[in-house]
């Protein structure tokens, strides 16, 4: 499966099209998203968005489709919420109906059978309650959980830091040194260089 990559907002956030034969799983739509959607949808049938968690920059774009949404069970609460998604914070409101959209709740160890497919979820509480990463054949989508040379915030609403660290271990325990990591913000890694330089993950 090909990846592509949509930057967008003034957050700078990863949008990645996962497409296959004329259908695509979109992960992560975030703000300013009207023109990516609309080159999107002229390319590909969009069959599902995967979120993985429920901040403003990274769930803001699914007001152009009209898709299930997968996200896990406890972030549910973000899409009703503007405190908790950051809106508030940042002066803004969702674009999207939340009462419209068609969520599917996902839990840890969860195989999602997408495009023909597997897509694992790793719950990865941290940077909120309900951060999860997906994992699909040797590529991890991390969301604001691990960054290149770096890992999410823990200071908003349900973040904590201790969950933090032991889904960082978590995430070494389940993947292989040469999973390539695409990160909510910033560039693509691997687990084996974040092994060797990011500070977070020394004494892993």
């Amino acid at each position: 499966m090909t990846i592509e990559k949509k930057v967008t907002g003034s957050f700078l956030a990863n949008t990645y099209i996962l497409p296959k034969n004329g259908q695509a799983v979109l992960i992560d739509p975030g703000l300013s998203f009207g023109k990516e959607a609309e080159q999107i949808k002229k390319k590909y049938d969009v069959v599902a968005i995967l979120l993985t968690h429920g901040h403003l920059d990274h769930i803001d774009g699914i007001a152009y489709f009209d898709v299930p949404i997968y996200l896990h069970q406890d972030e549910q609460a973000f899409l009703f919420d503007p405190t908790l998604s950051l809106y508030r914070l940042m002066g803004l409101k969702p674009s999207f109906d939340e009462s419209k959209q068609t969520i599917q709740t996902v839990q840890d160890g969860q195989i999602l059978q997408l495009l023909e497919e597997e897509f694992l979820v790793i719950h990865t509480p941290g940077h909120t309650k309900g951060s999860v990463c997906y994992l699909n054949q040797n590529n991890l989508f991390s969301g604001d959980t691990l960054f290149c040379g770096s890992i999410g915030r823990t200071d908003f609403p349900t973040g904590d830091l201790n969950a933090m660290m032991k889904s960082l271990e978590k995430i070494m325990r389940i993947c292989p040194g040469d999973t390539v990591v695409y990160p909510g913000h910033d560039d693509k890694t691997t687990l084996r260089f974040e092994k060797k330089n990011n500070p977070f993950l020394q004494n892993i």
